[in-house]
């Protein structure tokens, strides 16, 4: 498959249900706990998925215009919003013992604390990008463009985000992102280094 994408041959629609199993493939190798098996694993990463997933229409996807093939896909927020996340985790964990869901657990504060303090931080005009994955080189900065376009032309104010040292921050300095608040979160850290967590915030304009 070709992977010169551009918006001429790529489609901005609302994120499928059904796409979600590929976000997941995607993400897998990235952010798996250390304990438990594959499955578990798996389970874990999906978690953390959807808790970036708000129970709004602001979930969108980007895919081949030829074929309908995913390409991306970006999860947005308003100040207040919450996900669904819990209802899914609280039949899905049954299967899995207590001492493997201290991850989900650990999982779970961290996105919490770091929601609410990046939802503190924004007014009603500001929506919050909580995740994007891409699975083409190229196209997570290309659905990132096309929502910062639409975003413009529906009258938001601000973009905000978070993101950790584990993460590549610095992308987002590169596309004009302004740190408004970094954090040291010490359940992370530990006694040779700092795991740093970051607040970024771009004008729309």
């Amino acid at each position: 498959m070709k992977n010169n994408f551009t918006a001429e041959n790529t489609r901005l629609e609302p994120f499928e249900t059904k796409n979600l199993p590929l976000v997941v493939d995607v993400v897998v190798p990235l952010w798996s706990p250390p304990i438990g098996d594959a499955e578990f694993k798996r389970f874990n990463v999906e978690y953390i998925v959807r808790m970036n997933i708000f129970d709004n229409d602001q979930n969108y996807q980007l895919v081949d215009a030829s074929d309908g093939t995913l390409l991306s896909a970006a999860f947005m927020a308003k100040k207040g919003e919450q996900s669904k996340a819990e209802e899914w985790f609280a039949e899905a964990s049954k299967k899995y013992p207590d001492n493997l869901k201290i991850a989900s657990k650990m999982s779970h504060d961290y996105i919490s604390l770091l929601d609410k303090k990046t939802f503190s931080l924004m007014n009603d005009g500001d929506i919050k990008l909580s995740l994007f994955v891409s699975r083409k080189p190229g196209c997570g900065a290309l659905i990132f463009d096309r929502l910062y376009e639409k975003f413009r032309g529906e009258g938001y104010k601000n973009i905000y985000l978070y993101t950790d040292c584990d993460c590549n921050w610095q992308w987002y300095v590169k596309r004009g992102f302004t740190l408004v608040q970094e954090d040291v979160y010490e359940p992370f850290s530990d006694e040779h280094e700092d795991y740093k967590t970051y607040i970024f915030k771009k004008e729309i304009k």
